[in-house]
């Protein structure tokens, strides 16, 4: 077989690998019950939110320093760590003891440091890798109908992932399930809570092989032969390399002005939606959904990424960029509007708008940035919207956090605890439309005000 035709399969296997990443790495058994896991191994409500804040620090931090070294060392090799850390980061989880001793915490430190590292590498990397195979088949036009086809079994295996992990959870329907089977069989409540964990380890051994399987772009298959040493000296002037790297991409973002605001907008829409779906759980409970439904609905949510998949591919194509963020805000608007309305039932229609932020400013700003983008800059642009999304997240996350004391301290001593809180959550939903409000027009005027070419918002698709 000739060495182009082992390169055109090399290309077409990291087409098909990226679905299969993408899709096993997002499913996460654990999700469902992600707070409830963590109390249940014996952390405090404190420590949870210790771990947490954490994980976000470790992603912003590693965020763009991981785009630049997957266009410096290679994009696989990027995806390959970001796999390996992966599976470290489920075995310390699944390896915990249960108590409420330092090693437990130091345990779950080591998980959410990884899961942070593991997040910032795979981010941009494996879409770089990607859309550069497309380009080299010399199909990049069909990268719109790839992130559709990933959106949608990305949907399915997140809604599956969320309902079957939290029906592992459940002590009562995991031993019914055995004791069907076989009489004797049971299973202790110890480790039916570390089931979930054992799932998504499953997975991360699937994502590794997945990564170690990809087509290498970056650099020739090599011989085993190279040496040792000229390797290690070649990796050490690579990652001095990366932080000229972040510089020079972050002068081509300054100087292309439309990425950058993709970017800005796609951090104005997503913090806001993602801040909601944080706070999704107890949401279900102040309109009154059963305990038992959360997973369903979630699923259920996880699943209109189809449809919304299929509606962003279809404004790409015949919208103009400013017409699609438009859309989008008016999408959201709407959805946290009523959001705020809490109407028992019903109010879960309304959260539709902000969920459906998370996939579809997924999709637009990765159509509009790999077109615009070149390809040596690729990944560390890619990395730029991830951090400009967790800085969003940030930002909102620490107004909420301002919000809710606020207006804690001035129903304090009326209500008992739980009226208070419930009062408290309700009371804070009416400030965000404000807050997007807010962004929306920031936005619009930051847009006027520097960007002198505005033909490029107004451009009609092909």
């Amino acid at each position: 077989m000739s060495s182009s035709e082992l390169e055109r399969r090399g290309l077409e296997g990291n087409v098909r690998r990226f679905i299969v990443f993408r899709l096993f790495y997002s499913a996460r058994f654990y999700y469902p019950v992600f707070t409830v896991l963590f109390l249940d191994y014996g952390l405090s409500l404190e420590q949870f939110s210790i771990l947490n804040m954490i994980w976000a620090v470790t992603i912003v931090l590693a965020e763009v320093p991981s785009g630049a070294l997957a266009d410096v060392v290679g994009r696989k090799r990027l995806v390959v760590f970001a796999a390996a850390i992966m599976v470290l980061e489920m075995l310390l989880i699944l390896l915990a003891p249960m108590n409420s001793s330092w090693l437990l915490f130091l345990m779950f430190l080591g998980n959410r440091v990884c899961s942070g590292l593991s997040e910032a590498a795979a981010s941009g990397a494996d879409e770089a890798l990607a859309y550069d195979s497309l380009k080299q088949l010399g199909r990049e036009e069909q990268w719109s109908a790839l992130l559709e086809k990933n959106s949608v079994v990305m949907s399915i295996g997140f809604s599956t992932a969320m309902i079957l992990g939290a029906f592992v959870y459940d002590p009562a329907i995991v031993n019914g399930a055995l004791g069907m089977l076989n009489s004797n069989w049971s299973l202790s409540e110890e480790t039916i809570i570390r089931l979930p964990v054992l799932l998504t380890l499953l997975s991360s051994l699937v994502v590794l092989v997945t990564a170690l399987g990809l087509y290498d772009l970056d650099k020739p298959q090599q011989d085993s032969g190279e040496g040792t040493v000229q390797a290690l000296a070649e990796d050490v002037q690579a990652v001095s390399s990366a932080f000229r790297q972040i510089i020079d991409a972050g002068r081509w973002t300054l100087g292309h002005r439309f990425v950058l605001f993709v970017i800005l907008a796609a951090l104005a829409l997503d913090s806001v939606g993602r801040q909601f779906v944080v706070l999704a759980s107890e949401y279900w409970r102040a309109v009154d959904i059963p305990v038992s439904w959360f997973g369903f609905v979630g699923a259920g949510m996880s699943l209109l990424g189809i449809v919304n998949a299929r509606i962003s591919r279809y404004l790409v194509h015949h919208q103009s960029p400013l017409v699609n963020f438009l859309i989008l805000s008016a999408i959201l608007l709407t959805g946290l509007t009523g959001l705020a309305l809490v109407i028992p039932y019903y109010g879960v229609i309304f959260a539709i708008g902000a969920f459906a932020m998370m996939s579809m400013v997924q999709y637009q700003s990765s159509f509009y940035i790999n077109r615009e983008v070149d390809s040596a800059h690729r990944a560390t642009v890619l990395s730029f919207r991830g951090l400009a999304l967790n800085l969003g997240l940030g930002l909102a996350s620490l107004f909420y956090t301002g919000l809710v004391a606020t207006l804690r301290s001035q129903a304090e001593g009326e209500l008992s605890a739980e009226a208070l809180e419930n009062q408290v959550f309700e009371q804070s939903l009416i400030a965000f439309p404000f807050y997007f409000l807010l962004l929306f027009i920031g936005l619009l005027l930051l847009a006027r005000l520097l960007v002198s070419n505005s033909k490029q918002f107004f451009r009609q698709p092909d």
